[in-house]
């Protein structure tokens, strides 16, 4: 249990980060402020906030809060952010109250333990349906293995039985959904996996008084999670359900998810990663961005599809600009580098960003198409004088190499420490890094709570 303990912790802290950094970007202060008017005041915690809600509303705020800057984790076999949908479920879980008593107190060690159930079940649900192949098909792919993947999570935190936990996991399963149409404008892409968070407390909570849900949810072949969710993937077997429990005990999905190194989808990660060789290989070639003719990104059939799209006006908005490949690879080439500023509304409309986007074209390169490709890219960019320079990444930093534990605190300190007292973050960072022995989980929580400023307002 140690190393999947300790490597929880480091993502704990890493993902403390997103919670408190992204919840009052515009988007989650309008998130906020939506669910704020006809929401009752509460008593669990709004990560970045004073005020508190019902435990359902503030792991739907929360988990979006984690997805809001896209600093947060993934597993890049079978994608999904599992802590924007196992951390909120569990913390929420927490202060969740039966009428006229008091919750329990949760130890670092047993959330701990929790966080692990969620983080092994979710992956499973994706690898059993070919994984980023849903994203492929249009869905949203952690939005729909997070449901089970939270209310597994939940339901260990609670000591619920098997066949409680069952009921929760089906009752999560059928409310799975997630249109990865989302991604091209508006807010609601943010909000997904907080959608996933809520679904697994709700049936959790549900499952704890006796309410029963889909039994064999995953093996039912009329209306089954596997069965419909593969329905139309043109694979064959339509799903895996053998990777629901395939090495169950002795390969821990734990040790696969991978903290983001850029605030941009991890799909992303490699063409960043290319540009920057070039960019260091050939500093004043790659400077005179006037020159460049053309530029080509060779992408995996995944990643084409969920970030290779072509921009179809200008400018997009924050959640487009994260999402699209040439816009990506543009802001790389212009400012040497892919942080949360880069996505801010003062700078989608930039002429030297949108010259090199309209030069751009991503393809589809099927020697990327090879299970755990890790967000790999081949960045081709063509100048005036017929001078073509290419690079290729197989496995972006984050995924080979891993963000160590130093690397993470260190984007902890480097991105909450102007957003928040240090004294404050630093608390907190101790807390997380001494997760085990944790006495009372809500010492976080009341840490976690509490207003904090705007990331893309500092001055």
């Amino acid at each position: 249990m140690a190393p999947h303990a300790d490597l929880t912790i480091s993502y704990g802290d890493g993902n403390a980060t997103p919670r408190t950094v992204g919840s009052h970007v515009p988007w989650s202060e309008e998130t906020f402020r939506a669910l704020d008017d006809f929401e009752e005041e509460g008593s669990s915690t709004v990560f970045g906030y004073e005020q508190k809600f019902n435990p359902i509303t503030t792991a739907l705020l929360n988990g979006t809060f984690i997805q809001s800057v896209e600093l947060d984790d993934y597993h890049s076999s079978a994608p999904l952010h599992s802590n924007s949908i196992v951390l909120p479920a569990l913390f929420s879980a927490v202060e969740a109250k039966k009428k006229g008593s008091t919750p329990p107190v949760v130890d670092g060690a047993t959330f701990l333990l929790s966080s692990i159930v969620g983080f092994e079940v979710g992956p499973r649900a994706g690898l059993a349906l070919y994984g980023g192949h849903m994203l492929t098909m249009g869905w949203h792919s952690g939005a729909i293995f997070g449901p089970p993947a939270a209310a597994a999570a939940v339901s260990k935190l609670f000591g619920l039985s098997p066949l409680q936990t069952e009921d929760a996991i089906g009752t999560a399963c059928t409310q799975a959904c997630g249109l990865m149409a989302a991604q091209y404008g508006g807010m609601v892409k943010r909000m997904h996996h907080g959608f996933a968070a809520r679904s697994g407390l709700l049936s959790a909570l549900l499952a704890r008084s006796g309410y029963t849900g889909i039994r064999k949810v995953f093996e039912r072949p009329y209306g089954g999670y596997l069965a419909m969710f593969s329905s139309g993937s043109g694979k064959t077997p339509p799903y895996k359900e053998e990777e629901i429990i395939k090495g169950l005990g002795s390969m821990w999905h734990t040790e696969e998810i991978r903290l983001k190194a850029y605030a941009s989808c991890a799909g992303c990660h490699g063409l960043i990663d290319a540009i920057s060789k070039l960019q260091k290989q050939y500093p004043e070639r790659m400077a005179d961005l006037e020159s460049i003719r053309h530029i080509q990104i060779d992408l995996s059939d995944p990643v084409f599809h969920h970030n290779g799209w072509k921009a179809e006006e200008r400018p997009v908005t924050s959640t487009g600009g994260q999402m699209n490949a040439g816009y990506v690879a543009a802001t790389m080439l212009v400012d040497g580098q892919v942080l949360l500023e880069q996505f801010a509304a003062s700078h989608l409309d930039r002429d030297a960003v949108w010259d090199l986007v309209w030069k751009t074209d991503c393809v589809h390169n099927p020697e990327f198409d090879y299970p755990d490709c890790g967000c790999g890219a081949i960045v081709k960019i063509e100048f005036e004088d017929g001078t073509i320079l290419i690079d290729r990444v197989e496995k972006p930093k984050g995924i080979d190499p891993v963000l160590s534990n130093e690397d993470v605190v260190d984007k902890w300190r480097k991105l909450t420490h102007p957003v928040m007292d240090v004294a404050r973050a630093n608390a907190i960072e101790k807390l997380v890094l001494d997760m085990e022995n944790v006495k009372d989980v809500r010492e976080i929580l009341s840490l976690l709570g509490g207003e904090v400023k705007d990331s893309l307002s500092l001055e």
